[in-house]
């Protein structure tokens, strides 16, 4: 009898230990992830959203989403927020009319404005995914992606002069890209 009570308490023991340490790390593991949901919350904190008047009814960010820092996330934190699709992209073209913006002179071409049925728009900014790419787009953001790789879809106008064709261009995930939202 004295040996069954000593592995019984020896099993007891064990387990309230397994689950103690299991719970410290599920709640570490929550912790974590709470505060990664936070930090990708703020980051929509003060964004505008633009009734375009697409067939859709899909919502456009104003402009690139911005924190303090910077505006360019990798795939796989841009992923995780409500950036568009291809079909809301290629919507977004068709549906738009799409017209080239200037700074001061001619010269400074900055981007581009998509004005929808609404006579409300948004503004594109110009921006270059990575000076290593030979490429001419004229901007770039992040599109939901579901296809395996590690290269992922991100949205571009490129082309004649400074309008061209809206497109989409494949580029590693690890590359730091500007992020448009959706609603």
């Amino acid at each position: 009898m004295k040996k069954s009570r000593e592995y019984a308490e020896g099993k007891a023991l064990e387990a309230i230990t397994s689950a103690i340490s299991q719970a410290y790390a599920d709640g570490y593991k929550d912790g974590l992830q709470h505060i990664e949901n936070e930090r990708l919350e703020s980051l929509k904190t003060g964004v505008t959203y633009v009734d375009l008047g697409l067939t859709s009814g899909t919502l456009w960010s104003s402009h690139y989403l911005k924190d303090k820092y910077n505006f360019e996330l990798p795939y796989i934190e841009a992923a995780k927020l409500s950036i568009p699709t291809v079909a809301q992209y290629e919507e977004l073209c068709r549906e738009c009319v799409i017209v080239p913006q200037y700074g001061i002179s001619v010269d400074e071409f900055s981007g581009f404005k998509f004005i929808g049925k609404t006579g409300k728009s948004i503004c594109i900014d110009r921006y270059n995914v990575s000076p290593t790419l030979n490429v001419r787009e004229s901007y770039y953001f992040w599109l939901k992606d579901d296809v395996e790789g590690s290269e992922k879809d991100c949205a571009c106008l490129w082309g004649k002069d400074e309008l061209g064709y809206p497109n989409k261009h494949k580029i590693f995930m690890g590359l730091k890209s500007p992020v448009m939202l959706v609603k």
